[in-house]
């Protein structure tokens, strides 16, 4: 009877292990795409805020709205592939005198990492909503860019 039950014991061990060693981990699988563009977005989302002139509230305003809009979905489509959306690489430095300047560079970033990622079936357009939010974000990035420049 010892014996029965030391082989059903190390035979359930060995069934264990094979199931263990032969799972893939899809997580690890995944391209970071989505959480890239979740951290230029708030890093864009950052540099527009930082920016005070006057004039430009409500280009701001617009601007910050649809980074908003875009991180929402992407965090949704995030939460979908299973990933953690409180990734956030460092930011890196950027020139203190231009920080429109240094958002519109992080909003096309972001845009490229949104392109790049996975649409999946499960994500009902996000993808294509998140981009679009981008691109108006971007547009009114570009007004206060116009407009500033005009200014001078």
């Amino acid at each position: 009877m010892q014996v029965w039950k030391t082989v059903t014991a190390a035979a359930c061990t060995l069934v264990a292990f094979a199931a263990i060693g032969t799972a893939t981990p899809a997580k690890a699988q995944q391209e970071p795409h989505y959480l890239l563009a979740l951290s230029d977005l708030r890093t864009a989302r950052d540099f527009i805020q930082s920016d005070n002139r006057p004039g430009m509230d409500d280009l701001r305003h617009h601007a910050k709205e649809e980074i908003n809009k875009a991180l929402n979905e992407i965090k949704q489509a995030a939460w979908d592939d299973g990933k953690n959306t409180n990734f956030a690489p460092p930011e890196g430095g950027g020139a203190p005198w231009a920080p429109m300047h240094d958002a519109k560079r992080y909003i096309r970033s972001a845009r490229g990492h949104v392109e790049g990622g996975v649409d999946s079936a499960v994500n009902n357009g996000l993808r294509e909503r998140a981009l679009r939010h981008i691109d108006e974000a971007e547009k009114a990035v570009d007004r206060i860019i116009e407009m500033s420049e005009s200014r001078r």
